[in-house]
């Protein structure tokens, strides 16, 4: 669009300042306007990624899980195909991610010992058509991912979802349905209207497939979405950033969350991001990562979520009512140390996190590899370790999952 703009408006105000002149004295402007199909097609984009997994998790024996009450399976192998299809077209884009799933599961213990079932599904993860009526404004309807914030345990600042998709980048977090208008006056600031009116894919997507299952189930039940209303303010400077966004959601009322980035130096970036529930309690997040001149980059990272449930039995806090299905984490404490490095091993990629519960002291081991085979073959590890009481929050589910894939992209 803003090429076309630069094209056109100097060969308009030449045909302004010439519009006397005579027909030999116009200048030449060079070739024959695109035809309709050429548009279309120098417009459109494509990825098709297919790709297969594999999901060995054991289950652990607790006072919220006994004998797998919870009917986790052990064993799971999914062929995931996925299109990405984009279309920029004058000023309007439209976009479609389609996606098919077929899956088999089994099950090693708890009520469907020995139990196994296959299943295959077409749905929409994304899909959107946006309209720039003039080049600061854009309007968007459609379902998507939307994530910020520069958090990696979870996104406390973001109303619509805190799941962002770092534990494992490999499983989609599903899209929700949005309207959105995008003001962008100049190269500081961004204003949006945001307008959550649909659950999208949250309530077809069962936790276990991520080899992190939550207490909730995995499902937002259509019966108890609700819709968000929020505005959001974005500032971009030379050294830092810096976002507010108020949301009201009819349960929980007024929240306002908040994330800014500084870049102390080339190599030091502190960052923190958090929310102030009007009706309600607070959480916020302090965070700093730094690159070593080798190549890695090391975070480090603290929570406090005062909405979250204390050191009491993790069975105590489900029966009380005091786990939020809609969080990723239950307590009120967390520290995470993670390493991560792209470009000391050629083309592999690796991240090493520990996540430390500090109010039960259960803590969580995180190891993800990405390995690119060829220039469209990648290979994909994600592996977890749970350790913990039975009444803690990593000692409650899971003692270990293993999650391996391999891609092919064309």
């Amino acid at each position: 669009m803003a090429h076309r703009l630069g094209l056109a408006l100097p060969l308009a105000g030449m045909a302004i300042q010439v519009g006397m002149a005579s027909a030999d004295e116009l200048p030449e402007l060079g070739g024959e306007q695109p035809s309709l199909a050429d548009e279309l097609a120098s417009g459109f984009y494509s990825r098709i990624n297919l790709m297969a997994y594999t999901l060995f998790q054991e289950t652990e024996e607790s006072t919220l899980n006994p004998d797998n009450a919870a009917e986790i399976p052990r064993y799971q192998w999914v062929l995931n195909p996925r299109a990405d299809l984009n279309l920029s077209f004058r000023n309007w884009e439209f976009a479609l991610k389609p996606r098919a799933e077929a899956i088999w599961e089994k099950w090693e213990d708890g009520p469907r010992d020995g139990d196994d079932q296959d299943s295959s599904e077409l749905f929409l993860t994304e899909g959107w058509v946006r309209y720039r009526p003039f080049d600061e404004l854009t309007l968007s309807y459609g379902r998507e991912n939307l994530q910020w914030g520069p958090s990696v345990i979870l996104s406390l600042s973001n109303p619509f979802t805190r799941d962002n998709g770092r534990n494992n980048p490999r499983v989609e977090v599903p899209g929700l349905d949005y309207y959105r208008a995008i003001w962008i006056p100049n190269e500081t600031w961004t204003l949006s209207t945001i307008y959550n009116y649909g659950p999208g894919r949250s309530d077809d997507v069962e936790s276990y497939m991520s080899g992190q299952p939550t207490l909730g189930g995995g499902r937002a039940a259509k019966d108890e979405f609700e819709k968000i209303y929020a505005v959001k303010l974005d500032y971009t400077g030379s050294s830092g950033y810096a976002s507010i966004i108020h949301s009201y959601r009819e349960s929980d009322q007024h929240q306002t969350g908040f994330f800014a980035g500084w870049n102390a130096s080339d190599a030091l970036l502190l960052y923190t991001e958090g929310n102030i529930k009007h009706e309600g309690k607070t959480g916020y997040q302090f965070g700093a990562s730094y690159t070593l001149e080798i190549g890695p980059t090391v975070n480090i990272e603290y929570l406090r979520d005062n909405n979250g449930c204390d050191d009491g039995p993790m069975i105590g806090c489900y029966l009380e009512g005091k786990i939020n299905t809609r969080s990723v984490l239950y307590r009120q404490n967390y520290a995470m140390i993670q390493v991560t490095d792209n470009s000391s091993i050629p083309d592999l990629e690796y991240n090493v996190r520990y996540l430390r519960n500090l109010d039960d002291e259960s803590q969580r081991f995180t190891g993800i590899l990405e390995y690119d085979v060829t220039d469209h073959v990648q290979a994909y590890f994600t592996g977890n370790i749970f350790t913990g009481g039975d009444d803690d929050e990593f000692g409650t589910l899971l003692r270990y999952s293993v999650f391996t894939g391999i891609s092919y992209t064309f």
